[in-house]
């Protein structure tokens, strides 16, 4: 394992070990998993098959079997809305 330091102000180190602390971690453990999500957010939109997979299962996951809505009753839905805004 590596080590990494860097300079920070007193008051962002006490935010941050305070931040950890809230969460139960270790100021170690947080800043690992804050650099590891910046990492990953910065990452292409591209999924490894993995991914994919525990994508699709998680949308398996939600399906109902309950009916789709009716595109023009919604359609109906939200242009009433729309109108009975306006007197607001």
């Amino acid at each position: 394992m590596s080590r990494i330091h860097f300079v920070v102000n007193e008051t962002a180190k006490t935010a941050y070990r305070d931040q950890a602390a809230r969460e139960g971690k270790s100021l170690g453990q947080w800043l690992r998993e804050a650099a590891d999500e910046k990492l990953a957010a910065a990452r292409p939109a591209m999924f490894t098959l993995e991914e994919l997979r525990e994508f699709n299962a998680a949308c398996d996951a939600r399906r109902s079997d309950a009916p789709e809505p009716d595109w023009r009753e919604a359609k109906r839905v939200i242009a009433d809305s729309r109108v009975a805004g306006l007197g607001e």
